[in-house]
């Protein structure tokens, strides 16, 4: 069972992805809207995935992902992020960001998402 939290200030702009997500039996999903519910969760449960939406309650995503892989740095993390590929690994550099996600992402996405936690799977289990 693999536990993926989506945190967002807007639910809506993960849903399709959730939706898509959530149809894989060994999925649970989980949703917080702030950095502060999600480092909650965090504590509370054992959390494999964070997908970070562009917009948090009461942080950017960046200060969530960064005290992520501070505190869980075996906690592998997603962003959704309008900025150019190079852009994007500039923002993200070293902080082990597996994919960047357009916003609103869909089943397209979610679908390549599944695809490279089971390569993530794989190798961990080599």
């Amino acid at each position: 069972m693999a536990r993926i939290m989506l945190v967002g200030e807007n639910p809506a702009s993960l849903k399709a992805l959730g939706a898509r997500l959530e149809k894989r039996d060994e999925i649970e999903l989980l949703y917080a809207v702030s950095k502060k519910e999600a480092l909650e969760r965090v504590e509370e449960k054992v959390i494999d995935v964070v997908v970070t939406d562009e917009e948090l309650v009461d942080a950017e995503p960046l200060a969530l992902v960064t005290e992520l892989m501070q505190t869980r740095p075996l906690i592998n993390c997603a962003m959704v992020n309008a900025l150019s590929p190079d852009d994007f690994h500039e923002y993200t550099e070293g902080l082990g960001v597996f994919m960047q996600l357009p916003p609103n992402p869909g089943e397209k996405e979610a679908e390549k998402m599944l695809e490279i936690l089971d390569s993530i799977d794989a190798l961990l289990k080599a």
